[in-house]
C-alpha cells in the first residue's frame, strides 16, 4: 500500500475510505455523511478525495473492479497500523475516530470490520490522557494504571 504524507489529506481521506470499505462496498448514506457532516468537513474532506483515495486503494491491493474477500479479511493488524500511523495530530485523530463511528453505524449496522478498525484506531491513539494524546508504541493494548494494579491484586 503507497504511503502518504503524515496528516496530509491523502492520509485522513485514506482512513474515512477505509472505513467506508471495510465491511465491503462503500453505501450511498456514507457518502452522504461525507458530504454533509461539519465534524467531516472540519477534516477537510469532501467526496472527490475519497474517490480519488478508494481507486487508489483498489490499484494498491490489485483489486480490480471487485473483491471476493473484504478488506478487513485482507488487510492485517500491520496494515491497520501503518494506515493509522500516518495520522498524528490530536485533533485530526479525534475528529477522524468520531467520522468512523459515524460511518460505522451510517447505514444501522456495525460489521465486524468496522469494530476492527475502530478498534485498531482506539488502540493506537489512546493513552491514559485520552485519543489524540501520544501514539501507543508497536500497536499494543494500553490499560489504565488502576486496571492494572487490579489486575496484580
Amino acid at each position: 500500500m503507497r504511503p502518504y504524507p503524515v496528516n496530509s489529506p491523502k492520509a485522513v481521506a485514506r482512513i474515512l475510505a477505509l472505513g467506508m470499505l471495510i465491511d465491503g462496498v462503500a453505501d450511498e448514506a456514507e457518502y452522504a455523511l461525507i458530504e454533509q457532516d461539519d465534524c467531516l468537513q472540519a477534516l477537510g474532506i469532501d467526496s472527490a478525495q475519497v474517490d480519488v483515495v478508494i481507486r487508489e486503494f483498489y490499484e494498491d491491493l490489485e483489486l480490480g473492479g471487485s473483491m471476493t474477500r473484504t478488506l478487513d479479511q485482507r488487510l492485517t493488524a500491520g496494515d491497520l497500523s501503518r494506515v493509522l500511523a500516518e495520522v498524528t495530530y490530536p485533533f485530526l485523530q479525534q475528529t477522524l475516530l468520531r467520522g468512523m463511528m459515524k460511518i460505522a453505524v451510517a447505514n444501522d449496522e456495525l460489521s465486524t470490520g468496522e469494530a476492527r478498525l475502530i478498534r485498531e484506531a482506539l488502540v493506537q491513539w489512546t493513552s491514559d490522557e485520552g485519543v489524540g494524546s501520544l501514539p501507543i508504541p508497536a500497536n499494543q493494548p494500553c490499560r489504565r494504571e488502576s486496571d492494572r494494579a487490579l489486575k496484580l491484586s
